[in-house]
């Protein structure tokens, strides 16, 4: 497991060894929106929100009837 936490080392989300969100999506999605700047606990490495956060044209999924 690894944990993702802020500035003052609060704990935001946690996530597994391979980067898949188990817990505080919406914590790191307000957190993400709010500018804060968020670390792997056991690295200090700043984490990258577009591992979590893949935009998605959903226009592109949608059905069009012929």
């Amino acid at each position: 497991m690894k944990v993702i936490v802020d500035e003052t080392g609060e704990i935001i989300a946690i996530a597994t060894d391979d980067h898949t969100l188990i817990g505080g999506h919406h914590r790191l999605a307000v957190a993400g929106s709010m500018g804060k700047r968020l670390y792997w606990r056991d690295t200090g490495e700043p984490v990258k929100l577009d591992l979590f956060f893949k935009h998605h044209d959903h226009r592109s999924s949608l059905r069009h009837p012929a």
